[in-house]
């Protein structure tokens, strides 16, 4: 069975992805408009609307709008912002380096820009992918089966996932190094060691969500708290609450559970000066010295943290912490192209966790994700 953790929010649904058997969009949130500050961003596109996630890069960043469209903006020297008209619809995406990675609605990756590393030249082996990530030259893919495909430049060993490594549910390939997030919490990291990035605390454990940079590494825990290691910007005292991350070159991005942004680490570029009048933030992004945040439209959601699952005689069961005031229902499909869900019966939110269940997992495959009302 694969898990898939929360990776945020489409028009008030929260995407998760559970299979059964063998087996996403990456970064969603609440559509909004886009704004960004600091120094080293290029050819900002002023107006954007509807987007539902971002990704940043050195010097580059995508967007990704609620209609599967792509947009790229920043330097594009090597044609890292040449969107392919081709494309098609897309469901996550990922700025290298100095190239752009994007995962299709089919399951399958393209790659344009840089091809220094053959980063652009996907196996054919990558199918099925339900989540990418892309480093300085090199790419990370997870497949449905929970394992992970790599390729593009493997001179630190990058590429060379480890022997036997499943049950992943998030990836990340940054700078010359990679991390895997498995279904426990744990976290494997291999590549490029230079400053400890690879090397992952001892014990560390309920790992939510991953970030990083050149020479230090980010880990959101299920508690709200953030473990740091390599040569990380150190973090301020009490930083607590926290839901989602994201990692620039020296300086650091947290989003709070009410939409509130904290930074942290070097200001040379103003990339910690956070707009005063920013507002509630539903998604962000850390680039080398820019930094770029989502304003959704209207109320941002609460969302939620997933807990635990189990598949076990036929039924699946999701133990999640929500709100009170919210009610969360659980929805499933056959296959990632199906084009509709199943919902299954909804839950209020209480003060303790609470538990979603589908009694007939009986499919060899089952795809689920939450929605929260």
């Amino acid at each position: 069975m694969l898990f898939r953790a929360p990776i945020g929010v489409l028009n008030g649904l929260i995407a998760v992805a559970v299979a059964l058997g063998p087996v996403g969009v990456s970064g969603l949130t609440s559509a909004g408009s886009l704004t960004a500050w600091g120094g080293g961003q290029i050819g900002f596109p002023a107006g954007l609307t509807n987007i539902v996630a971002i990704s940043t890069a050195i010097d580059h960043s995508l967007a990704l709008s609620s209609d599967g469209k792509l947009v790229a903006w920043g330097n594009n020297f090597d044609n890292q912002c040449d969107v392919p008209a081709d494309l098609g619809p897309v469901t996550g995406l990922a700025a290298g380096a100095f190239f752009s990675v994007a995962l299709k609605s089919d399951g399958t990756v393209a790659v344009w820009g840089d091809n220094q590393f053959s980063q652009s030249q996907v196996p054919v082996d990558a199918t099925n992918v339900t989540a990418i990530s892309a480093g300085r030259g090199h790419v990370l893919a997870l497949k449905a089966d929970t394992t992970v495909r790599a390729w593009g430049s493997d001179i630190y060993g990058q590429c060379d996932v480890p022997s036997g490594l499943s049950n992943v549910v998030a990836v990340l390939a940054s700078w010359n190094y990679s991390l895997a997030l498995r279904r426990d919490g744990t976290t494997v990291a291999w590549g490029a060691d230079d400053a400890g990035q690879t090397e992952v605390p001892s014990g560390l454990n309920g790992v939510t969500a991953l970030s990083g940079n050149m020479e230090y590494c980010l880990a959101l825990k299920n508690d709200g708290t953030v473990v740091s290691w390599g040569k990380a910007p150190n973090q301020p005292d009490g930083l607590t609450n926290i839901k989602a991350i994201a990692a620039g070159q020296d300086y650091c991005l947290g989003l709070t559970a009410d939409g509130t942004l904290v930074a942290w680490g070097a200001n040379n570029s103003g990339q910690t000066n956070t707009p005063t009048d920013i507002g509630k933030v539903s998604a962000l992004g850390a680039g080398w010295n820019y930094s770029v945040a989502l304003i959704p439209n209207g109320v941002a959601p609460t969302g939620f943290s997933v807990l635990n699952s189990i598949w076990q005689a036929g039924s699946f069961s999701m133990l999640i912490s929500g709100q009170t005031n919210r009610t969360y229902l659980l929805q499933f499909k056959q296959a990632l192209t199906d084009p509709s869900w199943t919902d299954l019966a909804g839950v209020s939110g209480s003060r303790k966790p609470i538990t979603l269940l589908d009694p007939e997992a009986t499919n060899a495959h089952r795809f689920y994700r939450v929605r929260e009302q």
